[in-house]
């Protein structure tokens, strides 16, 4: 989860410790205070990040290029990255930037700068989490240019995204001063109401102070000081202490201290502010490079002659003869100019602050923008006006277009995972109605031609990704656009890259594409592969034949199924809960959502989707829980809009703990409306505990409107207000959700008998003691609840990205029939319940590397807590290889806790790091192989 870092700045973890008990716990106390190792990490990180910075500060940029990262369509994020050879920066970081920087290689260690042009979700809803990932690989300090109170959104999010390594600077932008660095220098040109500063329209009315705008019946969570990060006993929690109650009647003082303090966050959040900033951005000017040859026939000798040339000084050389620098070097290169802009209203646009880049033939050459970059509404660019406004420039510069027009989303990564999994359950695994990834298929070309199973494989793949694409439509709206002025207008795709230095040119080939026959090749060509498909697909065959009359719902789709931060092959929590055909339930809300939703259900159907939305269930305010509710909460009411009714959208029901209310309150009240959109229900009123005094909220009107007979909640072990959630959906089915939490009796208790059990799954068996310190479950621990509730089918969730592809399990777990690993864009209905537990042995073998390797992190901590068992003192002659190995053990250690600092869940893609060390010995090639021949054998048995 973002932000845990503050939670656990306690606790050290050391791999030879095991358990906890009354003899090592002084041991753990005085180590809990030692300096923690991922402090010095970032500080040497910080201190190599500057040095670098002022070496490369003496020289001009001699590689410049602008690559899109995220098109700007519907589900897409808004990105544009700039990368020198000296500095990187980011022009909008939309949800879901660093998932995909993540999955491109895009590295972002070296950002300094992020321009917001607009306080949007669109533009900045990728800020929290992206800042938490720089902090953690030793960025000291990133710096936001863009609206005045753009950096509210920190203030907003502070009990769940702690900045404490890193700082968050607000620039000054206004149109009297420039930004200016080595390599470049920006002109900021503010869009907004300053323009029409002496218009005689009335002025708006005065912002409406954030208590009014709270029902009362939220005052007691407006104002919510919980450290969302605090560690938890691990006890049960006391009902008693959080029930909702009646608030008490504040003597004179309290009333006196919170009005003092409402006064002080109304004065910062009222300021006056522009709606948008557009970026003129001038590369520094590069100088060309010396013809020694023509130096040595001008006779000028080595020395500070050379520089003066170089600089472009005219020299004089002691015989009185005069050198022209323009005969001895290259031609300098005048500094490219590009442009970013976001025009959302022409009434307040004034095109006269870019007319020093019209291509009028008064201006210089050098000032013709090489690249514009259009974040505007696609209704805007199309208006005449602004069409205009983009022919001035002439025809030299390339338009891009980062908009809702565009349809790429920008992952293959999402696509090659499904393609694999589809050939084991077409139905549990769909293909995904995103088709904006153009597939690349080889004709006459097929993996394995001698295997008829193959060759059937891969026909029936590609038949139904030419439906899809057909059904879909391809590409939609990613073809350049032109018209009658001769206006291109580029259409941006993820990875689509204007080199601007050395040379000035548009690169689209590194734009994602999909390769639907290495997908299939890899799968099929596993061993022992193909044998344990059959065996599946034949119980699968004879399950279905048994169910014919089985019913499709309810239905549970899983979009998200990975803990902490986005990975390109789990994305952070987020379950769909079908309750039929017109009303549906989502279970936590991650970074990316939305943008799952769209992968999924298409960019046709998930408008249809999120008008069935009823209710959103929030179980916990770690943000990769809810930090996605926004973008959520916008598209649905895009959705109703789309119907053109008179008729009003009905506000979807927020089951959240209450304290949400704050973060909430404060984006709608600085940034975007969103107060509207839900109706806010919290989780607190909805404790069993609490039964015998109904809560009013939840009537059986609300019930239905969900289409469900009863919603319960309790407390569990994770963090402050952290819940866990029964569902009763019908008599016959019931659906329970722990949400993080380490084994609690409460959620026994409220998921009794339950059909479904979806359960935190965070690590595996042997890291029981880390996932206690970080208040997660273990495979077992997880299985073990459900059989204490007597769950009839309990599916693992929230897997650390160390098992991005496939969880490890004990082997007596593999016997267990009635439980399932959920993976992203997986759905079920009862009747696949059954199937899931026998899905592990063919995923075993499709994911054989991965499993292999886990395989050898769990040897190499066996023979480490071997050696720290040993007591027994090394000989003389063996003295030095005793010192190796402890060096060793004191690396490992370093491994493990070098977990993401603003998480409670490693990531070991992120930080670069592994968990565990691999074993690599002389014998690692040879373990490996005995560990995939071992998975081979037992898969096939």
């Amino acid at each position: 989860m973002y932000g845990k870092h503050s939670l656990f700045r306690k606790v050290v973890r050391i791999n030879s410790i095991r358990c906890y008990t009354k003899e090592n716990k002084k041991l753990l106390e005085f180590l809990a205070n030692m300096p923690k190792p991922n402090s010095s990490r970032i500080a040497e990180a910080q201190r190599q990040r500057q040095h670098i910075s002022k070496k490369s500060e003496k020289y001009a940029p001699s590689t410049v290029y602008l690559q899109v990262l995220g098109s700007g369509a519907r589900g897409a994020p808004n990105a544009l990255y700039l990368f020198t050879d000296q500095k990187r920066y980011l022009f909008n970081c939309g949800e879901g930037t660093q998932r995909l920087a993540h999955e491109h290689k895009v590295k972002l260690s070296r950002l300094d700068h992020i321009f917001i042009t607009n306080k949007t979700w669109r533009n900045l809803g990728g800020l929290p989490g992206l800042s938490l990932t720089l902090q953690d690989v030793g960025v000291p300090k990133i710096t936001l240019h863009g609206p005045e109170g753009l950096d509210e959104l920190y203030n907003a999010t502070r009990r769940f995204v702690i900045m404490k390594d890193m700082n968050v600077v607000m620039a000054k932008c206004n149109s009297s001063k420039d930004y200016e660095d080595s390599v470049m220098t920006v002109k900021y040109v503010l869009i907004g109401a300053q323009d029409n500063i002496l218009s005689t329209e009335p002025k708006p009315a005065k912002k409406q102070k954030l208590e009014e705008k709270t029902p009362v019946e939220f005052e007691e969570f407006i104002h919510d000081d919980t450290d969302y990060y605090k560690k938890e006993t691990g006890r049960a929690p006391d009902h008693r202490n959080n029930q909702v109650k009646p608030k008490p009647k504040p003597n004179n003082c309290d009333k006196a201290y919170l009005k003092k303090k409402t006064e002080k966050v109304l004065e910062e959040l009222q300021k006056q502010n522009c709606s948008t900033v557009a970026y003129i951005c001038i590369l520094k000017k590069r100088l060309g490079t010396l013809d020694l040859e023509k130096c040595v026939e001008f006779g000028v000798k080595p020395g500070p002659l050379l520089g003066q040339l170089k600089s472009g000084h005219d020299v004089l050389l002691p015989d009185g003869k005069i050198v022209l620098s323009k005969d001895v070097k290259t031609p300098d290169d005048p500094g490219p100019v590009f442009i970013v802009l976001e025009v959302q209203d022409l009434t307040n646009f004034n095109e006269a602050e870019f007319s020093a880049h019209f291509d009028d033939g008064k201006n210089p050459r050098e000032n013709i923008p090489t690249v514009i970059v259009h974040y505007t509404p696609p209704h805007i660019v199309s208006h005449p006006t602004y069409r205009a406004f983009m022919a001035k420039f002439g025809p030299t510069p390339r338009h891009v277009a980062m908009n809702s027009q565009n349809s790429c989303l920008g992952s293959e990564a999402v696509h090659r995972t499904q393609h694999r999994l589809h050939l084991l359950h077409a139905d549990m695994f769909p293909l995904l109605r995103d088709a904006s990834v153009p597939a690349l298929w080889t004709p006459g070309a097929a993996p394995h031609a001698d295997s008829p199973e193959r060759l059937k494989a891969l026909e029936e793949l590609k038949n139904k990704f030419q439906n899809l694409i057909r059904m879909e439509g391809a590409s939609g709206g990613d073809a350049a656009l032109s018209d009658g002025d001769k206006l291109e207008l580029v259409s941006a795709r993820t990875l689509t890259t204007f080199h601007l230095r050395p040379k000035k040119e548009l690169d689209r080939s590194s734009e994602p594409k999909l390769h639907i026959q290495d997908y299939i090749q890899e799968t099929m060509g596993a061993d022992g592969f193909v044998a344990s498909l059959e065996k599946f697909r034949s119980l699968a065959d004879s399950a279905r034949y048994a169910k014919s009359n089985s019913e499709e719902y309810p239905r549970v789709v899983f979009l998200g199924t990975g803990s902490c931060i986005p990975s390109k092959t789990r994305n952070t929590s987020a379950i769909v809960i079908h309750v039929d055909e017109h009303r549906s339930i989502l279970l936590d809300c991650g970074e990316g959502t939305f943008g799952q939703l769209v992968r999924f259900y298409g960019t046709k159907q998930v408008n249809h989707f999120l008008r069935k939305l009823k209710a959103i269930y929030i179980s916990h305010l770690h943000a990769d829980h809810h930090i996605g509710l926004i973008g959520v909460l916008q598209a649905r009411r895009q959705a109703f809009e789309e119907l053109e009714s008179n008729k009003p959208m009905k506000p979807v029901y927020l089951l959240a703990p209450g304290q949400i209310v704050t973060w909430l309150s404060i984006y709608d009240h600085q940034f975007e409306p969103i107060r509207d959109d839900f109706t806010l229900i919290p989780n607190q009123s909805l404790l069993a505990s609490n039964f015998d005094n109904p809560n009013p909220e939840l009537t059986s009107a609300v019930l239905a409107s969900m289409g469900v007979q009863d919603i319960k909640t309790c407390l569990v072990s994770h963090c402050p207000n952290a819940f866990g959630v029964a569902i009763d959906v019908n008599q016959s089915y019931k659906v329970t959700y722990s949400g993080d939490t380490i084994p609690c009796d409460e959620l026994v208790k409220i998921g009794k008998d339950s059909t479904l059990l979806i359960h935190e799954a965070t690590m595996e068996d042997e890291l029981s003691d880390e996932a206690r310190i970080k208040m997660h479950s273990t495979t077992s621990q997880a299985i073990d609840v459900g059989k204490r509730m007597g769950a009839q089918y309990t599916v693992l969730t929230h897997f650390s990205q160390r098992y991005a592809r496939l969880p490890r399990l004990n082997a007596h777990i593999l016997n267990d029939n009635s439980v399932g690993i959920a993976f992203d864009n997986m759905q079920i209905t009862t009747s696949d319940l059954e199937l899931l537990p026998h899905m592990y042995a063919p995923l075993q073998l499709m994911f054989a590397e991965h499993c292999v390797e886990m395989e050898l992190k769990a040897q190499n901590r066996a023979r480490q807590k071997q050696r720290t068992a040993s007591p027994t003192m090394p000989s003389s002659g063996s003295i030095q290889n005793h010192t190796t190995d402890n060096n060793m053990n004191i690396d490992n250690t370093d491994n493990i806790t070098t977990d993401l600092q603003h998480t409670t869940d490693s990531n070991s893609t992120v930080t670069g790091k592994n968990d565990d060390a691999i074993f690599t010995d002389a014998n690692a090639t040879d373990s490996k192989g005995k560990h995939r021949q071992n998975i081979t054998d037992n898969c096939v048995r």
